[in-house]
């Protein structure tokens, strides 16, 4: 299904004005302990949660909350659950991963349950979504079109982004 221009500029005009976190990995000189999580696989790249996550510095027990990213741009989280109700209003997700410019390496989401929903906007070229399922790899481009796979099941990734600038949006629970 494919999202309308309308609703993919709105989306863009809003990233393009808000500054994205730089997610770096951070290895200590004196120790071998490492911070950074997903940047450690894919590099140093900007991305944000936005949706119910874990409290990141209180205890697991409060459960999830809106997160911080959520609260400090909502215009955009506002625009993201209008999306969700017009174009896929049966997902019941709880999160959403923000990535801008972001190009994975091969992985699966292993702390996701059931289907993800992803797509993208921007004025870019490259940076599919790969999927490698029972059948073969299936490639996908996901600007302005919803797409929907298991990221917990299936190993995915995307293409190099060879230029431009892409914002992509992934719903999970």
């Amino acid at each position: 299904m494919q999202i309308s221009e309308e609703d993919a500029t709105e989306l863009y005009n809003i990233c393009k004005n808000i500054t994205i976190p730089l997610q770096q990995y951070k290895k200590y000189e004196h120790t071998t302990e490492c911070r950074g999580g997903r940047a450690k696989q894919f590099g140093n790249h900007r991305a944000a949660l936005l949706g119910y996550t874990l409290a990141r510095f209180k205890p697991r027990s409060i459960g999830h909350q809106l997160s911080y990213f959520s609260k400090k741009h909502p215009r955009l989280y506002e625009c993201l659950v209008n999306i969700s109700k017009k174009y896929f209003p049966e997902h019941n997700w709880k999160t959403i991963q923000l990535n801008h410019n972001v190009v994975c390496t091969p992985h699966i989401d292993k702390y996701n349950n059931g289907k993800s929903i992803i797509f993208s906007v921007g004025d870019y070229t490259g940076c599919n979504l790969c999927i490698e399922t029972t059948e073969g790899i299936e490639e996908i481009d996901i600007r302005n079109k919803i797409t929907s796979f298991e990221g917990a099941r299936y190993r995915h990734w995307n293409t190099p982004l060879i230029s431009g600038d892409k914002y992509s949006f992934v719903f999970y629970a």
